[in-house]
């Protein structure tokens, strides 16, 4: 894409003055102007009374033609304080103006996107400026050398400035230094009373630092800093932000755009001298309480015999997607420490192994592979996943129910946070029962630590992703008993009359082993879990970044395609079904109008049995005549979790102590 060049600021300032119109009509020195007390006309009776100064204007009205905001000649006065009084000037006294006059007349000047990519030496030439404002802009530095010696205000507001050592080279004598929204991840000695010895206020604000003790140290060199603001850095996310900066500095009044009290100075004292409390890393809270409008699994709603297998057991829990604690990298190090050392011996004894293959083959395979000879993958077993497998990190833990050609097609999705490593948090898994009906107690309450404070400031940008999943296991009997069964049956289908007595005996023995089967629960086999997404959300923490520091909302979860599609299917499988009921409906008559009475019969027996043994459309069709009786059934319940997300601040110096957990635990 072609990028827009960048002017000076001076050129900008030029662009600026024009619109003004100093030499057009109603200002300046042209004909339109009243000829009145400089000279009368040649001839008094040339023109009537009646159109005698029709083409002059009087001077009150050029005036009015100016300062008022309902003028066709109105223009845009925001970008100086002084240009609607230069305007007034060039209509009053238009002899007046001249480039020294105009240079000597402003004293502030808002050039706010105007693509200004430098200052150069020309600002000079404003000998009284006062407030300069270059906001907005594509400054990715600035050179104070440049800079008019009266400067008390300076605003660079939502640049890309990232090196402040041009401009503290020889700076004005500011009051006020305005840096919010630019590309400063540190400080270092260029914001020190070396260099800014009457600085009263300082905006630092939505920048890139994190390092906030050594930002604080180089601020109390500040003699006379009064306004402070911080706020939007990745180091206000740390817990005593505020306490610690405000017991610090003790001579600021505002933090943040926000006056500090006496009782907040008194709350806060003493929390600078507990620095080794003061860690750069933050703390939230992630409570999931309740999630309701889970409809009623399928399997609650038969009413007949069922087969006793497989057993199905659905639960549900909720997922979410955030930066991994720092406990768990902590412990994850610590792993990782000890596996590198047991590598190092491995790979010693690979290394043996693999000259003394190459001395006896001469070739050489180092791929490692499995027995069942596919390749060795890792797989992460404390609960993170990869960064783009959000809503299936679970179904490709589980190869026996994903295909393995739907695996490439999920490589080949984008992924939701490139630059950031996300882990997977869970819930614990609830059973839906009657007694809770579809409303599911979570009770899930987890703190995390955070030690990557600008990943944190990015994450909460992307929101709090958030996916109600269900788990679908089935459970079967062992597959011994399953051969055993399939052996007897053949038995008892090969034996003579004389062996019928004994049936119900082996019908007791087999309903006795049913029995056995059914109390050691152990024996079952259980299948893969079937993950399915019911539903996800995305809870907007952004306004973490301005400062709150608690999310509470109940989120109305957006239902997924998958299951739509699903749907769509099966209601097509009972269509395609109800249509061969149907067809051998209409074959059936066919076989009664034909000439023997053998064709009745065998229209009329497959219809039996597709009624004995088809379930699902004895459902089907109570739904449809329920349907059909009812008008219009209620909406579904929406799907909702109940969340609570906070970022942890503390309130006095005495929150600074860490709490010590009790070293004995009542036995549970």
């Amino acid at each position: 894409m072609p990028v827009a060049a960048g002017v000076d600021a001076f050129t900008a300032f030029e662009r600026l003055l024009r619109t003004l119109c100093l030499n057009e009509f109603p200002c300046g020195t042209g004909s339109w102007r009243s000829s009145q007390g400089q000279g009368e006309p040649s001839s008094l009776f040339s023109v009537t009374t009646r159109d005698y100064g029709a083409e002059n204007e009087q001077v009150e009205t050029l005036e009015e033609l100016v300062s008022s905001p309902f003028s066709p000649y109105s223009v845009d006065y925001t970008w100086s304080k002084e240009a609607r009084q230069l305007r007034e000037t060039a209509v009053k006294s238009p002899w007046l103006i001249s480039k020294d006059f105009i240079l000597n007349h402003f004293e502030s000047l808002r050039i706010v996107d105007k693509s200004v990519n430098g200052v150069d030496n020309a600002m000079l030439q404003f000998p009284s400026l006062k407030e300069l404002t270059l906001s907005a802009n594509l400054l990715t530095t600035l050179d104070s050398k440049n800079l008019p010696r009266s400067l008390k205000v300076l605003e660079l507001v939502a640049n890309q400035i990232s090196d402040l050592e041009p401009l503290c080279n020889q700076p004005p004598k500011l009051h006020h230094l305005g840096l919010s929204h630019n590309r400063i991840s540190a400080v270092h000695d260029y914001i020190t009373g070396e260099h800014w010895p009457t600085l009263l206020s300082l905006d630092l604000s939505y920048n890139n630092l994190t390092d906030l003790k050594d930002i604080i140290q180089k601020l109390l060199t500040l003699p006379k800093l009064r306004n402070l603001a911080l706020i939007g850095n990745p180091l206000a996310f740390i817990p005593g932000y505020r306490g610690f900066t405000i017991d610090s500095l003790r001579s600021l009044t505002i933090l943040d755009d926000t006056q500090i009290s006496a009782d907040e100075k008194h709350r806060f004292k003493g929390l600078a001298r507990r620095r080794d409390f003061v860690r750069d890393e933050a703390q939230l809270v992630v409570k999931i309480q309740t999630v309701t409008g889970i409809p009623k699994p399928p399997e609650l709603d038969i009413t007949e015999e069922v087969p006793e297998y497989p057993i199905t057991n659905r639960y549900y829990y909720v997922e979410f997607m955030f930066l991994e604690d720092f406990a768990s990298k902590e412990s994850k190090s610590l792993e990782e420490g000890e596996k590198d050392e047991g590598k190092e011996e491995a790979e010693k004894k690979e290394d043996e192994e693999e000259i003394t293959t190459e001395n006896e083959e001469g070739q050489v395979d180092n791929t490692p592979i499995h027995e069942n000879g596919n390749m060795n993958t890792d797989v992460q077993s404390n609960g993170s996943v990869p960064v783009g497998t959000f809503f299936t990190a679970l179904e490709s833990q589980a190869p026996s129910v994903i295909p393995p050609e739907d695996e490439g097609e999920e490589e080949d999705l984008p992924a939701l946070t490139p630059e950031l490593k996300l882990s997977s948090y869970r819930t614990q898994g609830v059973q839906w029962t009657e007694e809770s009906a579809g409303t599911l107690e979570m009770a899930f309450n987890q703190e995390l630590i955070i030690d990557d404070l600008p990943a944190l400031k990015q994450c909460l940008r992307q929101g709090f992703q958030i996916a109600v999943k269900e788990d679908k296991i089935l459970s079967y009997p062992p597959e011994e008993t399953d051969d055993r069964q399939s052996q007897a049956s053949q038995k008892k289908g090969g034996k003579e009359k004389g062996d019928k007595k004994e049936k119900p005996k082996d019908a007791k023995g087999d309903k006795g082993g049913k029995k056995k089967k059914k109390e050691p629960e152990i024996e079952l086999v259980h299948s893969p879990p079937e993950v399915s997404v019911l539903g996800t959300y995305t809870l907007d923490l952004e306004e973490f970044i301005n400062g709150e520091h608690i999310a509470q909302e109940i989120c109305t979860c957006h239902v997924t395609e998958k299951e739509t599609i699903e749907e769509e299917v099966s209601d097509k499988a009972e269509d395609k079904k109800e249509k061969k009921k149907k067809g051998s409906g209409m074959d059936v008559v066919k076989g009664k109008k034909g000439n023997d009475g053998k064709e009745k019969d065998k229209g009329k027996k497959p219809a039996k049995l597709d009624k004995m043994d088809s379930k699902a459309k004895l459902s089907s069709a109570k739904a449809q005549i329920d349907e059909e009786g009812e008008e219009e059934e209620p909406p579904p319940p929406p799907l909702t979790v109940a969340v609570r997300v906070e970022l942890v601040k503390w309130s006095t110096a005495q929150d600074s102590i860490p709490k010590t957990e009790p070293t004995e635990q009542a036995p549970q």
